[in-house]
């Protein structure tokens, strides 16, 4: 007797939804400056931004998933 288990894999985002973290803020310099962005990314652990999987470490090089950026920055309270 075969037992199928129905296990999703979660999607990859296209490439086009990814940023190196100098071209991410180049991108949106009128909304964060170089400063906020080394903040956010020095502070990820504690902010919640690593668990939100908007940060791609690779190479030793930082990357941005903007689509899950964009939902943790939204989600931030003051």
């Amino acid at each position: 007797m075969q037992t199928s288990q129905n296990q999703t894999q979660p999607q990859a985002p296209a490439l086009d939804q990814i940023e190196s973290l100098d071209n991410f803020q180049k991108k949106h310099a009128d909304k964060f400056t170089p400063g906020q962005l080394t903040w956010f990314m020095r502070n990820r652990e504690r902010n919640g931004l690593s668990e939100s999987g908007a940060v791609i470490l690779s190479a030793r090089k930082f990357y941005i998933n903007e689509p899950l950026f964009t939902q943790w920055f939204a989600s931030q309270k003051a």
